[in-house]
C-alpha cells in the first residue's frame, strides 16, 4: 500500500485534529462516538447511547485501560501444561507490552487453583495476574 493511501486510512478514524472516533465496549450496541477536543482537552462526547458510554469514550481518551489475558507455563511432574491466565482488573494500555513480557518469563511448578494469584502486582500496576483454571494433581490431563 502507497504512503499516501496509508495516510488516508489512519485519518478516517481522526476525523480532524480536534474530533477523534471511538467505538464502545460496555454494552452490546457498540456505539461509534464523536469525542470533541478543544486545545488537547475534552470538550464533549456525542453519540453515546448511554451514560456508560460517555464515561467509556472519556477514560480511553485520558487514560485507556485493558484487561490482559495470556498463559503461563506450569510444571506438574514430568508435564509441561499451559495455565490460562488474565489480569483481576484492567491495566493501563501504555503497560501492555512489559505485562505480557512479564508473564511470558514466569514459570510455575505444581499444583495451581483457579482465581490463585499467579503475578502479584504486575508491573507495578497494583492489579494482580490470576489463574483462570485449576491444575490440581501432576497427572492431570492439561
Amino acid at each position: 500500500m502507497r504512503q499516501d493511501q496509508q495516510e488516508i486510512n489512519m485519518k478516517k478514524n481522526v476525523i480532524n485534529k480536534t474530533d477523534i472516533k471511538v467505538c464502545c465496549t460496555n454494552c452490546p450496541r457498540e456505539c461509534v462516538m464523536t469525542v470533541h477536543l478543544k486545545k488537547g482537552i475534552l470538550d464533549s462526547v456525542e453519540g453515546e447511547g448511554c451514560k456508560r458510554g460517555k464515561k467509556f469514550a472519556q477514560k480511553e481518551i485520558t487514560t485507556p485501560e485493558r484487561t490482559l489475558t495470556s498463559t503461563v507455563m506450569v510444571e506438574c511432574g514430568d508435564k509441561a501444561c499451559l495455565l490460562p491466565v488474565k489480569t483481576a482488573a484492567p491495566i493501563p494500555k501504555k503497560d501492555m507490552a512489559l505485562a505480557i513480557d512479564v508473564i511470558r518469563k514466569t514459570r510455575l511448578t505444581g499444583p495451581c487453583l483457579m482465581g490463585a494469584v499467579v503475578i502479584p502486582n504486575i508491573c507495578g500496576t497494583g492489579v494482580d495476574v490470576v489463574a483462570c483454571r485449576s491444575i490440581k494433581e501432576e497427572n492431570h490431563a492439561c
